[in-house]
């Protein structure tokens, strides 16, 4: 045996989790039941003080309790020298001398105990197995042994440690083969592609969707059908997700969780009213076999079937993190506006956004907290002790981008970000109206003005992400014909188009004439709002102008189904195909409800004539 002296330093103190990791490594040293437990009676004390302190009072149930629960640690334990499967010993017989070393029988000592090892929950001891494991080992472990689903909670509690990476590594080992596996290995599935998101690894995501959708099992084809269908959603590509949805539908057509995927696609789209007929059909069929059915489920299908969306997204949103319960409420009752700005008017300027002394000085205390803040609760307690930083556009930009990570979740957006937003184009409003500025530009070329035009930017791209167009027209129009018509953050390039979602073709051609000449977005949005607005030959002329100088959009908004090209996060290349595809991407539904599309097509095949 070892020296044990290491046993007795302070990291005793950390209980149970400390005493299940000491135990893998003794058992891992032998593989011998009597070596560990000879150990455990002797060192467990020593080890793991607070944990078994209840039992220490009395040396018969602490003598006791040792003997059953190291029986249960090693019953519990896969050995490596048996692929990773436990060798759990035989139940003591009733009348043999009890393994305590007690001398008394079984049936009159430890029996009584054995209820705790049934009482004890569904202990896995394979993440302290794989922790004592070097990497390699890790990476070569016999998984056709393993259960897929006990992985999976391996894989989850490194991912809650910070350990995304070696969760993805250990995920990635089971599904090397996928064809082998079946609806166990389903939410282990889940969890690697969590590991992509939080790893920021789109490519190996869609890869492992890509392996899921042609799986052999029905249920890892669904999982992964379920996730392609959120991300056609969060792209605006709803026929291609209602699609995919129906495949589903007919694959799994009475699983419970198509009820919350159809539903949550709907108030993505922004069609409230379906979403409410849609969550009333659903709680009408699970009602009929409620067994099983995740509670916050039916909580979420009965507030959207009663029209309170709001309701049920916060209820989505709340499940993220503990914190976004506060977060919820606080953006609910955010303080009214109040100027602490001055303005330096000059001619048709309003000039530079200058913070009075108080507000510079919570913006630099600002800085410092940000900078050691390690989670959304620590900002949230210097918010609840600051109010006045919901006065600050710099604060409200920062804030903005700490919230990002949260985007994904269906709902955020509407309950969270649009609100907070919506506060920010209100401060904006006050502050130029308290210096009678209300027609005068805020050019982007003072950087003391940025923070604030960029949260009107971020403001007008989630209305539109809601499908809420009139609402994003407005900030839009108010940002390029007033604010900045220079328009460096680029609002033109949508704003023409949603002009013509709102009907409104002859603001997007006076819009179009203000900004001749420029890029590809404006080019084809002008061909287009000429032809809605009756001018053919224009809009003719306007076409092929847009095509000569940018081939590759007409391409990718003419083909039926283009192939996405490689895009760049920070860049996009003027004339390129990932320009090309935005465009399609952002504005081909408008195109193709318009009639512009088929208008195109025509042309198109006139010009090949």
């Amino acid at each position: 045996m070892n020296n044990q002296n290491d046993s007795l330093d302070d990291s005793a103190d950390n209980g149970l989790e400390y005493l299940l990791n000491r135990s893998a490594a003794e058992i891992l040293k032998s593989e011998d039941p009597d070596e560990f437990l000879n150990w455990f009676r002797q060192y467990a004390i020593a080890v793991a003080p607070a944990f078994l302190k209840p039992f220490a009072r009395d040396p018969e149930v602490l003598r006791s309790f040792l003997s059953v629960f190291s029986r249960y640690i090693w019953n519990r334990t896969p050995l490596p020298g048996n692929h990773f499967r436990p060798r759990p010993l035989p139940k003591p017989d009733r009348n043999v001398p009890c393994p305590c070393g007690s001398g008394r029988k079984y049936k009159q000592c430890c029996a009584a105990m054995e209820h705790a090892d049934a009482s004890m929950p569904n202990l896995s001891m394979l993440p302290f197995v794989l922790d004592q494991l070097p990497a390699k080992l890790r990476g070569a472990l016999p998984y056709s042994y393993l259960s897929p689903e006990e992985l999976a909670h391996v894989a989850e509690t490194w991912m809650e440690q910070g350990r995304d990476k070696d969760a993805a590594k250990l995920l990635e080992g089971l599904f090397a083969d996928i064809t082998k596996l079946d609806e166990r290995a389903e939410f282990a599935f889940d969890r690697l592609l969590d590991c992509y998101d939080r790893l920021k690894n789109p490519l190996k995501k869609k890869r492992m969707i890509e392996q899921g959708m042609n799986a052999p099992d029905k249920h890892l084809r669904a999982a992964a059908m379920q996730r392609q269908c959120c991300i056609l959603s969060d792209r605006n590509e709803y026929a291609e997700a209602w699609k995919l949805f129906q495949d589903l539908q007919r694959l799994i057509p009475n699983d419970p969780s198509l009820s919350h995927l159809e539903v949550v696609m709907l108030l993505g789209m922004g069609d409230k009213q379906r979403a409410a007929e849609r969550a009333r059909f659903w709680l009408a069929r699970l009602s009929r076999d409620s067994a099983g059915i995740d509670p916050s489920l039916i909580a979420f299908l009965r507030s959207v079937a009663e029209g309170d969306a709001a309701k049920a997204m916060t209820g989505i949103a709340r499940e993220i993190n503990p914190a976004m319960d506060r977060l919820v409420d606080m953006v609910r009752n955010l303080p009214q506006p109040a100027c602490h700005y001055k303005l330096k008017l000059m001619d048709d300027s309003a000039g530079p956004l200058v913070p009075d002394d108080k507000l510079r000085r919570l913006f630099a205390h600002w800085d410092v907290e940000a900078e050691f803040a390690t989670d959304i609760s620590d900002d949230l307690n210097w918010l609840e002790k600051n109010p006045l930083a919901w006065q600050s556009f710099e604060i409200l930009n920062d804030w903005l981008v700490a919230l990002e990570d949260y985007r994904a979740t269906h709902g955020f957006e509407e309950i969270v970000l649009i609100p907070l937003l919506q506060h920010a184009e209100a401060l904006l409003r006050k502050v130029i109206a308290q210096h009678h500025a209300e027609k005068l530009k805020l050019e982007w070329g003072w950087h003391e003005n940025r923070p604030a035009l960029r949260l009107l930017g971020s403001l007008a791209m989630y209305l539109r992400g809601a499908k809420r167009f009139t609402e994003a027209v407005r900030v839009m129009e108010w940002m390029v014909l007033t604010l900045n018509p220079n328009d460096n953050q680029g609002m033109r390039d949508f704003l023409i188009h949603d002009y013509l979602r709102e009907g409104r073709s002859a603001d997007a051609v006076a819009l179009s004439e203000h900004y001749p000449g420029d890029g590809a977005s404006m080019a084809y949005g002008t061909a287009l709002a000429l032809y809605a607005d009756f001018q053919i030959e224009a809009a003719e002329a306007a076409l092929k102008t847009a095509s000569t100088h940018y081939p590759e959009v007409r391409k990718m908004l003419l083909a039926d189904k283009p192939k996405q090209p490689k895009l760049h996060p920070e860049y996009v290349k003027v004339g390129g195909k990932d320009e090309a595809w935005l465009y399609r991407k952002d504005h081909r539904d408008l195109w193709q409800s318009s009639g512009g599309l088929e208008w195109a097509q025509q042309q198109s095949g006139k010009a090949k004539k």
